[in-house]
């Protein structure tokens, strides 16, 4: 793991929430990162690698999954507005990822 990501906890945290689309129990990985020192798409790939208990450096780019510059650009641009709760949820190795301005980086972790 990367040293320059912040966490609320040294690992991220994984929890049961309810799916949007239903009453179905998903679990998820949280994790966060500080949008406006740390690196969007190595929060990803290291959020990613932990659900999937993989290497980051065997995975393959996020790049083919995400436009990441537009990523990063998205969530280091200054919000409109104080409320403004943006997000961008894609998917990546089979897991929906959401990672938002405010810092987080939530992973659905796939098919359990």
């Amino acid at each position: 793991m990367s040293d320059n990501l912040t966490r609320s906890d040294s690992n991220p945290t994984q929890s049961s929430d309810h799916s949007p689309a239903g009453n179905d129990v998903t679990e998820v990985v949280h994790d966060r990162f500080d949008a406006s020192d740390d690196s969007v798409v190595v929060a990803v790939v290291e959020t990613v690698a932990t659900v999937v208990d993989r290497d980051p450096l065997e995975m393959p780019p996020l790049f083919e999954s995400v436009d990441t510059e537009a990523l990063e650009t998205l969530v280091r641009s200054p919000p409109r507005d104080r409320d403004s709760r943006l997000e961008v949820t894609f998917s990546y190795l089979d897991c929906p990822v959401t990672v938002s301005a405010r810092g987080d980086v939530v992973v659905e972790v796939p098919g359990r």
